[in-house]
């Protein structure tokens, strides 16, 4: 019996839980984000992925704490636009 996955490639959106992320000059600080993606290609997103949603919520939580980790309160401050483009190529 063949069967299927029905994939959803409308663009998703989700919050990222708020977590606390060190930065480059020793502060923490309590950070959250909205993050929206869409499915590309469905049948890779099926083939090489078991859970695409949940990986991309633990993708983006990751390179959140990464990226913010590499700059320093102000820089976060001031400049949240590149981090926004940073955290889309990084992704």
């Amino acid at each position: 019996m063949d069967s299927y996955t029905k994939v959803d490639l409308r663009t998703v959106s989700f919050d990222v839980p708020p977590q606390e992320v060190l930065t480059r000059d020793s502060v923490t600080v309590a950070v959250d984000a909205v993050v929206y993606y869409r499915v590309q290609n469905a049948t890779m997103s099926i083939t090489n992925v078991e859970d695409a949603n949940r990986s991309t919520r633990l993708l983006a939580a990751t390179t959140l704490r990464n990226v913010l980790g590499t700059k320093n309160l102000s820089e976060i401050l001031s400049d949240r636009e590149n981090i926004s483009h940073v955290m889309q190529v990084t992704s």
